[in-house]
């Protein structure tokens, strides 16, 4: 009796036990599914502001110089306070020779006034002189012909001729005088200005080696070029560098960067979404506003090469958002709504026969494709929602 009950029972179990098809159809096998598929790629970055007030390394006579002291990154600071100050070393030590110089061309000055003054006062007195004697020449040779004997007359008209040519002589040796006096002052000025202007340009680069904020705000110092690094002192800068800045903090923009290796994957205006690294329940919409042409290395002797995305944010919270805060991107590539929908494991790609998607039953289906991404493809045609899907084989890369 007993085994005719297992029997029986073995019987039972046979005819409730699922067939192959209906095996596959268990709603454990993936299916082509309807809905929205975005493709993202993932940046890097940090907040920083739209404008900003930059303060730059000044020009001195030293040319390059070095930060001897600076604002800690992000301190808050009032119009007037310090934020960068360079040494000023070697300008000191020119100032001193400049209050010489300017002394010194100062007494050459005075001096050549001075000796002037009396040279042409001696000129002077010899035309003066050479007036009397033409005066008194002129009364001579002024006499009656009939009260001198003819050689007297002759001597007289000649005394007035000669003391006209002395006349004449003093004369220009006096304007001779006040043209040299006049020439020389103007030389000694000359010497005498530049020698002023070096000592105030001396002294206004003092004045210039300290970078002061314009106008009350945050103090950032800026990345140096060449370390893939903030300056810090003791660095040693040239005119015209960016040393540190004041950002506009009403206006916030996201600057990432792009793999080089990426290249030509997102474009201007595609839209993006932005989540700084502190705030993570706070995303921010923002569209790529701009792409740098050419790739660079983030540090000197570097081997990665990176472009240069700044992201234009929709709205700025000026209680949050502070410029260095990282930063994480999702620039949305393509988009595709109410689409067909299948998984990069049920597809093949690459091939001769393009891209195919492979069924549950093994037999593979051309499709034409719209949008992927890394987990899944959205289709244009070839299946039908519901259809059931399966693997492709390692001979069919995804």
């Amino acid at each position: 009796m007993r085994p005719l009950v297992c029997a029986l029972a073995a019987l039972v179990a046979l005819a409730c036990a699922p067939s192959p098809e209906e095996l596959g159809s268990s709603d454990a096998a993936p299916k082509v599914t309807r809905g929205t598929l975005e493709d993202h790629i993932v940046l890097t970055g940090e907040l920083e502001a739209s404008n900003s007030t930059d303060l730059y390394t000044p020009r001195t006579d030293a040319w390059q110089l070095s930060i001897r002291w600076m604002a800690d990154d992000g301190t808050p600071v009032k119009a007037g306070d310090r934020i960068v100050e360079f040494d000023n070393t070697a300008i000191v030590e020119k100032i001193a020779d400049y209050e010489l110089a300017v002394i010194q061309a100062g007494n050459e000055l005075t001096t050549h006034r001075a000796t002037a003054s009396v040279d042409v006062a001696q000129r002077k007195f010899e035309v003066e002189k050479q007036d009397i004697e033409v005066a008194k020449a002129k009364v001579d040779a002024d006499t009656p012909a009939g009260l001198l004997s003819r050689y007297e007359h002759r001597q007289t008209q000649l005394a007035l001729q000669r003391s006209q040519v002395a006349h004449s002589a003093a004369n220009q040796d006096h304007a001779a005088a006040v043209n040299a006096a006049a020439h020389g002052e103007e030389i000694k000025k000359i010497a005498y200005d530049k020698a002023l202007r070096q000592l105030e340009g001396a002294e206004e680069q003092i004045d210039a080696l300290v970078l002061t904020a314009p106008r009350d705000g945050i103090a950032v110092i800026n990345g140096h070029p060449w370390e893939g690094r903030k300056y810090q002192v003791g660095d040693t800068v040239w005119p015209g560098w960016a040393v540190a800045q004041l950002p506009d903090l009403s206006k916030m923009v996201v600057a990432a960067e792009l793999s080089d290796v990426d290249d030509g994957r997102i474009a201007v205006g595609m839209k993006a979404r932005c989540i700084i690294d502190a705030f993570p329940d706070r995303p921010l919409a923002g569209v790529v506003r701009s792409l740098s042409p050419v790739a660079r290395e983030p540090e000197r002797g570097s081997a990665r090469r990176f472009f240069s995305v700044i992201i234009e944010l929709d709205e700025t919270d000026t209680q949050i958002m502070r410029p260095g805060l990282s930063v994480q991107v999702e620039v949305l590539r393509a988009r595709a709504d109410d689409a067909l929908i299948v998984p990069r494991s049920a597809l093949a790609l690459v091939g001769d026969e393009g891209p195919r998607a492979f069924l549950a039953d093994g037999s593979a289906v051309p499709v034409e494709l719209e949008v992927c991404n890394a987990q899944a493809c959205a289709l244009r045609s070839g299946l039908r929602e519901g259809d059931l899907l399966g693997t492709a084989s390692a001979e069919e890369p995804p």
